[in-house]
């Protein structure tokens, strides 16, 4: 199951995002959204780091516990992946700031390799 790839268009949606946030998107040891540019958080901090306007997307670890939040980074990418600033959770939190990425598709077989995922599969 390490080799199924998560988004089967990643690479078309995000032809500059580097090869080792596409493997970690990929086995899901990172998560990507999209940045809700009309929330007040964005807009406020895109005034405290002036970069941030142009960034499209935002990839994290969604395995970081809430108390060790504060050593997180953010990584903020622009539409073509290309990364636009690094943000460490002092310096923001994510909470509300984020969508689904609509246009990334969920490949077939990730979708059915999670449907026949089984239960007992853990333990080993």
């Amino acid at each position: 199951m390490h080799n199924i790839e998560k988004y089967d268009n990643l690479k078309d949606v995000m032809p500059k995002l580097q090869s080792v946030l596409v493997e970690a998107i990929q086995s899901e040891f990172l998560e990507i959204k999209k940045i809700n540019k009309e929330c007040e958080k964005y807009i406020a901090s895109c005034h405290q780091m002036p970069e941030l306007k142009n960034a499209e997307y935002v990839i994290f670890s969604q395995h970081t516990k809430k108390n060790e939040h504060k050593y997180e980074v953010f990584v903020f990418i622009d539409g073509q992946g290309n990364i636009v600033r690094h943000v460490t959770g002092r310096e923001m939190e994510l909470y509300g700031l984020l969508n689904a990425c609509s246009n990334l598709h969920v490949s077939d077989e990730f979708v059915e390799s999670h449907i026949h995922c089984d239960t007992d599969e853990s333990r080993h």
